[in-house]
């Protein structure tokens, strides 16, 4: 059964300190916490906050993982010195996840893609060695993320079974893959095993999973009957007040299974 992070990045902002919103998660019954960007954080003080509220870290952006220098498609020896490093960040809080993105499109998609699956196989050695998985994120380009290459969960896939590492997945975002393809029962199904993390969120809107067009009831139940025992995270914003928005959302999934 799938067990529910909260991306405290994206709630909260304003109203609870970064780093009392671990305690707010577990105290609503989320079942982990996660963020992005790990380069601008104390991690000492996540780690021990994590263990004191018995609420784990579940995955991370890779430092840096916005700057152009440092998407999965760039520079090689760049991208994997700061994968092994965000390895060992991740590992310091006892997360053992990783989220990476690809560039944006400069020139020939196929080229993009050549790049992306030699980079991740260069990092899977490292991965592997840690015990880490990098997860590649699929975003859409039409309303968020316009001229980002891996817009589409087909070619991530394709990307995911070249490399052929167990330690580096794709990272299904129901919220941008609904956007970009619709479809998201039969795609996740053909593809569960290459998929180590999902995000979720209402569309439109980008915010509670209750209100949008997606079925997340149907979608949820089929990553259970799966057998799908990692993480899927919230990453959205309120619509209303926040705590009660966190509380009404994790009693909907746990309604669900």
């Amino acid at each position: 059964m799938a067990k529910y992070s909260l991306c405290i990045e994206a709630v909260l902002d304003g109203v609870v300190d970064f780093y009392d919103r671990i305690k707010v998660a577990k105290d609503l019954g989320y079942d982990a916490v996660e963020f992005w960007d790990p380069a601008d954080k104390d991690i000492a003080k996540i780690a021990r906050l994590s263990a004191q509220e018995g609420i784990p870290v579940s995955i991370c952006c890779v430092k840096n993982a916005w700057n152009d220098l440092y998407r999965m498609s760039e520079e090689p020896a760049r991208v994997l010195q700061n994968v092994a490093e965000s390895a060992k960040i991740a590992k310091d809080m006892g997360c053992k996840s990783l989220i990476g993105l690809s560039g944006d499109v400069k020139g020939h998609a196929y080229d993009e893609k050549i790049v992306l699956i030699e980079n991740l196989k260069r990092c899977a050695d490292v991965l592997e060695k840690e015990g880490v998985t990098l997860n590649l994120e699929a975003l859409n380009s039409i309303r968020d993320h316009k001229g980002y290459y891996l817009d589409s969960s087909f070619v991530g896939f394709d990307i995911m079974k070249a490399v052929g590492s167990d330690n580096v997945r794709l990272l299904f975002d129901c919220y941008h893959m609904q956007i970009m393809e619709g479809n998201l029962v039969q795609n996740i199904t053909n593809n569960i095993t290459h998929i180590g993390h999902f995000h979720s969120a209402g569309v439109p809107g980008r915010n509670e999973l209750m209100g949008g067009e997606t079925n997340y009831e149907k979608v949820i139940k089929t990553i259970d009957s799966l057998g799908y025992d990692r993480y899927f995270g919230l990453e959205y914003w309120t619509s209303y007040d926040p705590m009660q928005s966190l509380k009404d959302t994790i009693d909907y999934l746990k309604k669900i299974g």
